[in-house]
């Protein structure tokens, strides 16, 4: 069966693995700092603090911003991972849902419905396009004059590492290093920002509130056992076996995305003209390769029979059970686009014999279910 996504890794990381596992320092160490350092100068910030998760980095991110679960009211989209969603509850927050951007995916910042209780939003760079962001800043001020309080904008890049300039225009941005990420690391995530005072916040509050970590006590001549407790927090470090195999993508994320760029082009090529399908707007990442097409899941059916896996990225928060009472407003683009998603295998492990196969699987399965139907 041809994968969906697929991680990848050449030598210079087995031997970065290797060499960590041997060092006999496998939790938070020297990896680790190495990759928040890279990290940070590729993304361009003046902080970048690793940590188990991008959901981890995503809660952290709340919580630094609000302690004490202030409540309030948490604005996202409902085309996303259910991560985006669940951290409103964890801190005190009710989650409202607004529409997407019919071309992009992402929130649209013209759905947004701001009142006095809302306190932070997260715009999910949706399959590595971003989120309208001029648009969504322009919004947020004009909240903050009617109501007297600025909302947090948390940037959840998750799908796009690197897509110039995302993570650069909100307050706080997260990412995800998740095993089939386009840097994909087994898990993982990042904070990145240029507030000083938050971004040490963070950092204590990834190892329980304690003011400084195993390794940077490890340090030196001696091991210094005494510390100290801050504040509060939670165990969600990122950890140098994780780290290095992070590292090893971030060295060569141009390279992987170069041939998920061309995997994009081909299949546009492809597509563009048959009955049915509308193919995506490019994405730089193109972390998830979903167009539309009528009969999806027969379509997917065909596809599966002959050894190609599919998925549908996202089946909506709102219409899950626990998430339907978030859906306080309309959603009519995402109402009308997310039955005819499909996403159609995209990674850098693709051979050109996989993508000829798949490409000509799908057009002779739409046609098939064009002439099925009728049409």
């Amino acid at each position: 069966m041809i994968k969906v996504l697929g991680p990848t890794a050449d030598q210079w990381t087995k031997d970065k693995l290797t060499e960590v596992i041997n060092s006999g320092w496998w939790g938070q160490g020297p990896v680790t700092a190495e990759f928040e350092r890279e990290f940070a100068k590729r993304i361009g910030v003046k902080h970048a603090i690793a940590v188990s998760s991008g959901t981890a980095a995503l809660d952290l991110a709340l919580k630094a911003h609000f302690p004490g679960n202030q409540g309030g009211e948490l604005i996202t989209t409902p085309m996303t991972f259910v991560a985006d969603a669940i951290v409103g509850p964890w801190n005190g927050m009710r989650v409202t849902f607004a529409d997407i951007h019919r071309e992009t995916l992402c929130i649209d910042p013209e759905a947004i419905e701001f009142n006095k209780d809302t306190r932070a939003i997260i715009a999910v760079h949706s399959h590595g396009r971003l989120t309208n962001m001029a648009a969504l800043n322009r919004r947020v001020g004009i909240n903050a004059e009617k109501f007297g309080h600025r909302v947090l904008v948390i940037e959840d890049c998750a799908h796009a590492m690197h897509t110039p300039t995302a993570g650069l225009h909100g307050d706080i941005a997260i990412w995800s290093f998740q095993a089939v990420k386009t840097l994909p690391a087994g898990d993982g995530g990042m904070v990145t920002t240029n507030n000083d005072a938050i971004a040490q916040t963070i950092r204590n509050m990834t190892w329980l509130g304690i003011e400084k970590s195993t390794y940077a006590r490890a340090r030196g001549a001696k091991y210094t056992w005494d510390y100290d407790i801050v504040h509060d927090g939670q165990k969600s470090y990122m950890n140098d076996i994780n780290a290095a195999l992070a590292l090893g993508g971030l060295r060569r994320i141009d390279e992987i995305l170069d041939k998920r760029q061309r995997i994009q082009a081909n299949y546009n090529a492809a597509f563009h003209e048959l009955p049915g399908v509308r193919v995506p707007i490019w994405s730089h990442t193109c972390q998830y390769y979903t167009l539309e097409t009528e009969n999806r899941d027969a379509i997917g059916e065909i596809l599966s029979k002959a050894g190609i896996a599919t998925s549908v990225h996202f089946k909506p928060l709102h219409l899950m059970t626990y998430w339907k009472d978030s859906a306080r407003n309309p959603l009519p683009v995402t109402d009308k686009v997310w039955p005819k998603l499909l996403s159609l295998p995209v990674h850098d492990g693709l051979t050109p014999d996989e993508q000829a196969h798949i490409v000509e699987t799908f057009q002779a399965a739409v046609w098939e279910e064009w002439k099925r139907s009728g049409r």
